[in-house]
């Protein structure tokens, strides 16, 4: 399938009614999207995948900022608008960042997973998401210079690339008294780095980027039950417990093979981690049902040796470590990736053995310097392109041409397939509205008419409606004193006219009250109107 083909099928399936919205890429850059009723996070997930043309997409998700200012990861089995989105909101703003860290970037197999991994690990740093210390700081801004403009021209060019590239986060700069401290700091190191290829950067700043503490830790804002503040990170190697003002000495350390079971209820996440006892003692009888260790040795008991052997107990118990959030829905976030991160803990192990890794670091420098530096082109219309004010690195790996691999077009058919069944879910539900209304107005129409009209629609096999017709109570007046009335003269034309009128009344109340059909109460009621008619 060409990109051609792909623009058109993304054009036609986002231009459908829905709720706007805008995907965050990792370069700033935003995609408009149309959200359908029925459209599954997942396949969401597949569509923009699909656009920037993601080849290991299992790293990858989505997720949106809540009205606590709390990031929430949208589920995959889940449809993106039964979320607690903002309900006021005109735009709904997605981000797309990574779910799964792994410990190098060397266990990537695409070239163009590594640059994202490459452009969220930057975006972190100037967020002050992954924290580092001033040094590391500028010197991860140098690297960036040199991945992106290539070697040390001057120091005025230098010093605009800062002011264009977001590199130097806020808390850094709030250390020293001067930003002129960091620039000429940023501008010593840069020189050091001509000759460096942009691979070769990208990779040195992995490098450095993996050795930090805080990198791959997802951290949640959550209160112990003294309503003490923490935060909870959780990582593929398990979960940890920080203090509000420290990301990077954890307090509680939870690793995965202790963890027994994770749950949630309402704002409360309980982490149930299993813990040993030690008791020690002198075996007795033959108990050897919890026996771990058996030590023999020579004891003096009251200047007498006696021989004793020891034993060791391990008794299991399970601890339970609850913390507290602000929204259920932020709960069941950390709840649900927790779960996620387990699961790609297990599958990591399962497959060290015999995963292949991209290759030496060189290699991997080598397929970076000879990647593109532009983004794939926009959708037209429907699935817009818009810059922002920054420029930045490629998306895009210059392995990809106007035509794809065999892979990526069955997977191309079957994002398409996916988002062509959405749609039709949603113009089936819209269509099933319409009849309903359709046979709502003919049932009605019966009413007045007595007769079921033609074009009711019934489904195979469904008898029609059973209809009640009203009882007629329509009457007309007299041509003769309808026109008379306009020029009305004396008081017997008023009177002969009202007298009239009051007899069409009453015939009709006369109707009703012998109608059958309704209840006794109703009858009765009928009745009296009838009788108030005819006495007037």
């Amino acid at each position: 399938m060409t990109n051609r083909l792909k623009r058109r099928y993304s054009q036609a399936f986002l231009m459908n009614d829905g709720r706007k919205s805008q995907v965050v890429l990792f370069d700033e850059s935003r995609l408009d999207i149309i959200i359908q009723p029925k459209l599954y996070a997942s396949e969401l997930l597949d569509l923009v995948a699909s656009h920037c043309q993601l080849k290991e997409k299992l790293y990858f998700g989505l997720g949106f900022m809540d009205e606590t200012h709390n990031f929430v990861w949208l589920q995959g089995e889940k449809r993106v608008l039964d979320h607690e989105l903002a309900k006021k909101a005109e735009l709904l703003v997605f981000y797309l960042a990574i779910k799964f860290y792994v410990d190098t970037i060397r266990l990537l197999r695409d070239v163009q997973t590594m640059e994202l991994f490459y452009l969220n690990a930057r975006r972190l740093v100037y967020q002050g998401h992954l924290q580092c210390d001033t040094d590391t700081v500028l010197k991860l801004a140098a690297i960036v210079l040199q991945a992106t403009h290539g070697d040390f021209a001057s120091e005025q060019k230098t010093k605009d690339g800062l002011k264009k590239l977001p590199l130097i986060p806020t808390y850094t700069l709030q250390e020293h008294p001067s930003i002129e401290y960091c620039e000429q700091n940023v501008i010593s190191q840069y020189g050091k780095l001509s000759g460096t290829s942009r691979g070769q950067a990208i990779v040195n700043y992995m490098s450095i980027i993996e050795r930090q503490k805080t990198y791959g830790i997802h951290y949640f804002d959550v209160k112990d039950k003294k309503s003490m503040p923490w935060w909870l990170g959780l990582s593929p190697s398990g979960l940890a417990v920080y203090d509000k003002a420290d990301k990077t000495s954890p307090r509680k350390i939870f690793k995965w093979n202790a963890v027994e079971n994770v749950y949630y209820r309402d704002k409360r996440f309980s982490i149930e981690v299993r813990g040993y006892k030690r008791f020690g003692g002198t075996m007795l009888g033959n108990d050897e049902l919890y026996l771990r260790n058996v030590k023999e040795s020579l004891v003096c008991r009251d200047d007498v040796l006696v021989y004793a052997r020891y034993r060791t107990v391990e008794v299991s118990n399970i601890e339970v470590h609850t913390y507290f959030t602000s929204t259920e829905q932020l709960t069941k976030c950390i709840w649900s990736m927790a779960i996620d991160q387990h699961r790609f803990h297990l599958d990591c192990r399962r497959s060290l053995n015999h995963h292949s890794t991209a290759g030496s670091i060189s290699e991997i420098a080598t397929r970076l310097s000879k990647s593109t530096t532009s983004l794939p082109e926009s959708l037209d219309s429907g699935l817009t392109h818009s810059c922002s004010s920054h420029s930045f690195t490629s998306l895009s790996g210059s392995t990809y041409g106007l035509t794809v691999e065999k892979s990526d077009s069955l997977r191309a058919e079957r994002d398409m397939y996916r988002a062509l069944k959405a749609r039709r879910d949603v113009l089936q539900e819209s269509l099933q509205k319409k009849t309903e209304e359709l046979k709502l107005l003919c049932v009605k129409e019966a009413e007045l008419t007595g007769k079921l009209p033609d074009d009711l629609p019934l489904c195979p096999g469904e008898p029609p409606p059973v209809v009640r017709r009203r009882v007629g109570t329509a009457f007309c007046l007299s041509v003769k004193n309808v026109q008379d009335a306009d020029q009305l003269s004396n008081d017997l034309s008023k009177l002969e006219l009202e007298v009239e009128l009051q007899d069409k009344i009453t015939a009709a109340a006369s109707q009703l009250a012998s109608d059958r059909s309704v209840a006794k109460f109703v009858r009765k009621q009928r009745k009296q109107s009838y009788v108030r008619a005819l006495e007037k």
